[in-house]
């Protein structure tokens, strides 16, 4: 009797066990796809992804069943690395300066040229005669400074150059040894009218280029993601090419760190072990939650798909932009599992589909769209969500209570 119900559980559990594995049998049984070794292979052969510190191999993955990679790459930053650049011309320097009127040595103390014996003798000017209307009592004549030009007295001093008539102007009147400004009442003048202000000068154009700088620098993550190569480089693309651009455009900030919730985790899609096989079990997808600005502002997937319209714009380009890069792109709306975060992945498909749910829409129309709704909640088209409630364009929805990257969550 004994023995008859100790067989009986046993084969009881057994024949659980066998369900169990009847479920997730695809995958779990099943072999890993050649294609993905030669895809990761031909990834590191061709230098677009390179080891560094931020970007380190390590040991194999190797199951359950067709889960792993062959050559994981463990991910703490992602970009290019690339200094800031501008999209169109180069920084215009200054004008020419003539070689004459720069100083032989640089850089030259007032003292040293005037006391400096190398400087050639000054011949006296000849004297100037002014208009027979008027006369001048010969002033006093003064010392001349060393090295200077010494006057003859009771003569003025000239500021024209050699062989050249005087100016019209009376910029040279009433230097010291010269004659009185007729300001001061000298004879035989005509009253003293001041002089027009001149017109005002045009503010010369700034140097540099006006254009918006585009941000290329390398991107932390966190936590670290254990990613195969082919995505590591689609994602260096990506946070490059589209990500940096608009969070400059939208925000004026580059982003800094981004907040990966789930990397490599071998389990079917969407946590479902009877589901088919996810290509998070391959470190071919990412799930990204949070995009962190230089400010420190953050602008999450959950409540900046529905924030203020700077945040709405900006998570709506970036998707755009990756359904252009990767085969598979799910963000808020697509379903009920990822209502928190972007997921992208390189699926590949017989059939050569690519998925972007929901449908891309411009950054610029779903702001638009934003401001309309938020203008008509408060009766006053001339107020938008960005100006009135969020001055610096972001939700205040946003905290540190994302969860952390668990496997199976997704």
């Amino acid at each position: 009797m004994t023995r008859g119900v100790q067989w009986s559980l046993g084969s009881s559990l057994v024949l659980v066990a066998l369900i169990a594995l009847a479920g997730c049998s695809h995958y779990l049984l099943a072999e890993r796809e050649s294609w993905r070794h030669e895809a990761e292979l031909s990834c590191l052969n061709s230098g677009t992804v390179t080891e560094t510190p931020e970007r380190v191999r390590i040991t194999p993955v190797s199951g359950p069943g067709a889960c792993g990679m062959d050559y994981p790459i463990r991910v703490s930053a992602l970009g290019d690395g690339a200094p800031l650049g501008y999209d169109d011309e180069a920084v215009r320097p200054p004008g020419a300066i003539p070689d004459a009127a720069l100083p032989q040595h640089w850089p030259v103390s007032q003292s040293s040229a005037v006391q400096s014996s190398a400087l050639p003798p000054v011949q006296s000017a000849a004297p100037q005669s002014y208009p027979a209307q008027q006369s001048y009592p010969a002033a006093q004549s003064h010392p001349a400074p060393r090295a200077l030009p010494v006057q003859q007295a009771g003569q003025p001093m000239s500021l024209s150059p050699p062989g050249l008539p005087p100016p019209d102007d009376d910029d040279d009147i009433g230097i010291p040894g010269g004659p009185p400004h007729p300001y001061y009442g000298a004879p035989n003048t005509p009253p003293y009218s001041p002089r027009p202000a001149p017109p005002e000068a045009e503010e010369p154009p700034p140097l540099g280029s006006p254009s918006t700088p585009i941000m290329t620098g390398s991107v932390e993550v966190k936590p670290a993601a254990t990613l195969a190569c082919p995505i590591v480089s689609a994602l260096d693309q990506w946070i490059s090419g589209a990500v940096q651009p608009a969070a400059m455009k939208w925000f004026h900030r580059p982003v800094v760190e981004i907040k990966q919730i789930s990397a490599y985790s071998c389990r079917g899609m969407n946590g479902n072990p009877n589901a088919h096989i996810s290509e998070h079990a391959f470190g071919n997808a990412l799930d990204i939650a949070e995009f962190d600005l230089a400010d420190g502002h953050k602008v999450s997937v959950q409540y900046g798909w529905h924030g203020t319209p700077e945040e709405q714009g900006f998570l709506h380009d970036v998707q755009a932009a990756a359904c252009d890069e990767f085969t598979t792109v799910l963000a808020p709306g697509a379903n009920v599992y990822h209502y928190n975060h972007i997921h992208v992945d390189l699926m590949r498909r017989a059939s050569g589909r690519r998925i972007c749910e929901p449908s891309a829409i411009p950054g610029e129309v779903v702001a638009e769209r934003a401001r309309t709704h938020y203008a008509a909640e408060h009766s006053d088209p001339s107020v938008t969500g960005s100006i009135h409630k969020h001055p610096l364009g972001y939700s205040g929805e946003d905290d540190d209570s994302l969860p952390e990257a668990v496997p199976g969550e997704d």
